[in-house]
């Protein structure tokens, strides 16, 4: 299967932020309360660091297309699921990555979603 995501893009992502700013950075996140969407349950995510997203992109390949956690998206070939969820793990690690560097527009974007105008 061609995916429009690839190991080489994922493993181009930012190298991981100091343990102190992957924790404010993740504390901060939870007042909000932010919640990154995604298809499938990512335990933990605002904590992970670039290799857990290596082994989830990894994970994601090899996960068999009958696994239970597949099935339970109804409506959606499997193929489908895992290319929209590696969409969505790229996307808000990539956002997270900023937001640990306290990135302005990153932030604004939190904002925009969890914050009352």
């Amino acid at each position: 299967m061609a995916m429009k995501f690839t190991r080489t893009m994922f493993e181009a992502l930012p190298e991981d932020a100091s343990d102190d700013l992957i924790e404010s950075t993740a504390a901060s996140l939870e007042r909000h309360p932010y919640t990154p969407l995604m298809i499938l349950d990512v335990p933990n995510f605002l904590r992970w660091r670039k290799q857990n997203v290596l082994d989830e992109f990894g994970r994601l390949l090899e996960l068999p297309h009958n696994a239970p956690e597949l099935k339970a998206v109804l409506g959606q070939e499997p193929t489908t699921i895992i290319e929209k969820q590696l969409g969505f793990l790229y996307y808000h690690y990539e956002l997270l990555c900023r937001l640990r560097l306290s990135d302005a527009h990153a932030w604004d974007v939190v904002h925009e979603l969890y914050e009352d105008d």
